[in-house]
């Protein structure tokens, strides 16, 4: 009997022993994957951290590339209008061209009077920016008419003594080519005078009518001879161009103004002179 209750105890703390050998390693065990968890856990966080951080330097950088690309569009179309706008004001802007129409009189080469004139003329910019203004090549050409009543006694009276005087009526055309200089001094947007100076060609063409004839024979015209007037059908002379003008702008491509011009000729009475208004075109 006492061996079989020593038996029994021995089997009993047996089994309380390996039962809580067993407990033990199972709460070790538990243990150790919650230390794992909780490693997981915190790894996963400090990834989660740095995923965050990386974002967020992302969108900075987007953020970033976002701004410089506009930017860069502001840019590119604040240089297209300004592209634009030189476009524009290169095609409305004028090159500096001038051609003007002139009308008014003409005092009369060889003391023929005062008459009608005319010209035109074509300015062409060499120096745009020389000192307050700018010189130009010039070309004009111009056309006068005069005419005058001239009162003469005839020098051969043998075949008809007692001849009476004889009234001559004398018409000139001139047409004078100038190629100079303009000088045009543009300070003032509105108000703008100006020099003009060269050589210039004349063409001098008369056309004179005797009146009457004393017994088939012209009197001498001995009065248009002391005047210079040139005999025959005409004659062409040399001579200088000077004047000086100004213009008023209306507009940026149109003026208007007034001229004066001295023209000498080497030849007896032969110079002359030409004023009028201007109407012109800047192109």
């Amino acid at each position: 009997m006492l061996r079989k209750n020593i038996f029994a105890y021995a089997l009993l703390l047996f089994l309380a022993v390996t039962l809580g050998f067993k407990s033990y390693d199972a709460h070790a065990a538990s243990d150790q994957q919650i230390q794992e968890l909780k490693q997981m856990i915190e790894q996963n966080q400090r990834e989660n951290e740095q995923n965050r951080r990386q974002n967020e330097l992302l969108s900075e950088k987007i953020e970033q590339l976002e701004a410089e690309k506009a930017a860069n569009q502001a840019q590119m179309q604040e240089s297209e209008a300004q592209m634009q706008q030189v476009v524009s004001n290169q095609t409305d802007k004028p090159i500096g061209a001038e051609f003007a129409l002139t009308i008014g009189a003409q005092s009369g080469p060889f003391k023929t009077g005062t008459g009608f004139y005319m010209s035109g003329e074509l300015g062409l910019p060499l120096y745009k920016n020389l000192g307050p203004g700018k010189l130009m090549g010039l070309i004009n050409i111009g056309w006068a008419k005069t005419d005058d009543d001239l009162t003469f006694e005839p020098t051969i009276n043998a075949v008809a003594p007692g001849a009476l005087p004889t009234q001559t009526s004398v018409t000139l055309d001139t047409v004078s080519i100038l190629l100079g200089l303009k000088y045009k001094v543009e300070q003032h947007h509105i108000v703008q005078p100006y020099l003009v100076a060269g050589p210039s060609f004349n063409i001098f063409l008369n056309k004179s009518d005797p009146g009457s004839q004393v017994g088939g024979i012209a009197p001498q015209p001995d009065k248009l001879q002391k005047n210079g007037f040139p005999s025959g059908q005409g004659s062409a002379e040399l001579g200088l161009a000077a004047g000086l003008g100004v213009d008023f702008n209306v507009t940026k491509k149109i003026f208007v103004g007034a001229e004066g011009r001295y023209n000498y000729v080497d030849r007896s009475n032969g110079s002359f002179g030409t004023y009028g208004g201007r109407l012109g075109f800047r192109f």
